[in-house]
């Protein structure tokens, strides 16, 4: 009887191990494309417009798992669940048509409009049903992706003090102001504002954009690229006011360019999202160009600040305070801060995965819930560019035109997608050429 139980349990004992080497094996086989993909049991969530390289790989997203690919093949199977786009790469005339109905579309962009104007258009957001994009409305929110950390805004690692900034005003012959750019052709006509502020207050300028001043030689080989780097953040942290003004203005839409300046302590002049104080380490933690009449008026507050230290001393109370607690005061900011994952860093790589994840998990309610879930314009809202100087849409500017024609664009798309007609680009464009852009878009 004994010898019948130890052969018993040694029957159990290789039965197991066998499922568990085949469960592992299954796992390689999965990720590597090693088995034909009917094979394939879980849902199937597939890059169209693939970026981060990955190949093939089954993902555990909470309780349920899903298969993701990036291998177009995967259009045709039976468990392919949602397509996935990331927006600067749409490519409208390579869409996966005709699309079936169970298909769900997802709309991954943290970028402003310039690369794919049709985004301006609710009729062309509405194709898609989830999003990680800029806005705070957005299924995944990366309105602050572009801010590590906590310790970014308190930290001094940077920090220049006030008098020591206005001895490199006076002994070294600094500006007060300092921009950097290197895109001279924006929807939001940054420059012209710009331009006209230089006429009221000295501005060091180091892109390419109205140029005055150049940067250190190793910077200037590549400054995009060093934008990080600590040598051009402590160029950054020099200087009282940094110039932030965005490419777009879109809701929600801050980058790099309001949190570069308050993380080395140097106060934002800020124009762009109408919604961007709501993210402020405090109250008065950057300027808004909105706030004045124009850049006459601009340039006379700055430099009543640049003399007044007990003013100017407020706008950095996020560096300076003694109270650790007050540095940030934001409760918005604060919440969205601390309910990060702990120890999980703030790349950019990890929001992707949370998209990827929400996706997932979406694909086993959809059916009870799928109508609930269409992209609109909350998630992205990008109105027709307006002169700074004027707060009008300025004719002038070459954007506008792009934007009406994307909504033009959009409404076309829509109909052929809706109407599931794959999309060749010189029959696109010749019916677009029958719109008019005033009366049809």
């Amino acid at each position: 009887m004994a010898c019948y139980l130890r052969k018993c349990l040694w029957v159990t004992l290789a039965a197991s191990s066998i499922f568990i080497i085949s469960q592992f094996w299954l796992m390689r086989i999965y990720e590597g494309y090693e088995i034909p993909f009917e094979d394939i049991k879980v849902p199937v969530i597939l890059w169209w417009t693939p970026f981060t390289g990955n190949q093939g790989r089954l993902e555990h997203c909470g309780q349920v798992k899903c298969y993701f690919t990036q291998n177009r093949t995967f259009v045709s199977h039976n468990f392919l669940s949602s397509i996935l786009f990331y927006g600067s790469n749409i490519e409208f005339d390579e869409l996966p048509l005709p699309r079936r109905g169970s298909i769900d579309w997802g709309l991954l962009h943290e970028e402003s409009p310039r690369n794919i104007p049709m985004l301006t258009s609710e009729t062309a957001l509405a194709l898609f049903n989830h999003s990680a994009t800029f806005s705070r409305f957005s299924d995944v929110p990366l309105t602050l992706v572009d801010l590590d950390s906590e310790e970014d805004l308190i930290g001094t690692k940077y920090f220049v003090p006030l008098e020591e900034k206005s001895k490199l005003i006076r002994e070294k012959g600094l500006a007060p102001l300092l921009y950097i750019q290197s895109d001279c052709n924006t929807a939001s006509m940054r420059d012209s504002y710009v331009k006209e502020l230089m006429e009221y207050i000295s501005i060091d300028s180091y892109g390419a954009c109205l140029n005055n001043k150049k940067l250190p030689e190793r910077l200037r080989l590549d400054h995009v690229s060093s934008l990080r780097d600590s040598e051009f953040l402590s160029l950054t942290a020099q200087y009282k006011f940094t110039l932030a003004f965005e490419n777009a203005v879109c809701d929600d839409y801050i980058t790099e360019k309001l949190w570069r300046p308050l993380m080395v302590g140097s106060i934002p002049v800020y124009y762009g999202s109408q919604s961007f104080k709501d993210w402020l380490p405090n109250k008065n933690s950057a300027i808004s160009v909105r706030d004045f009449a124009g850049p006459k008026e601009l340039a006379n507050f700055l430099l009543l600040l640049t003399t007044d230290e007990s003013r100017y001393s407020e706008y950095i109370s996020h560096k300076i305070s003694r109270n650790l607690n007050e540095r940030i005061t934001n409760p918005r900011l604060r919440n969205a801060l601390s309910n990060r994952e702990k120890d999980v860093p703030n790349e950019f790589g990890n929001y992707v995965r949370s998209f990827e994840c929400l996706v997932c998990q979406r694909s086993f309610d959809k059916l009870e819930k799928r109508n609930s879930y269409i992209v609109n314009k909350v998630h992205y809202n990008c109105p027709l560019p307006v002169n700074p100087l004027t707060n009008t849409v300025d004719k002038s500017n070459f954007w506008v035109d792009e934007f009406i024609i994307g909504r033009c664009k959009a409404k076309l798309l829509a109909q052929l997608v809706l109407r599931n007609i794959s999309i060749d680009r010189q029959s696109f464009d010749e019916q677009l050429s029958t719109f008019d852009p005033e009366r049809d878009c």
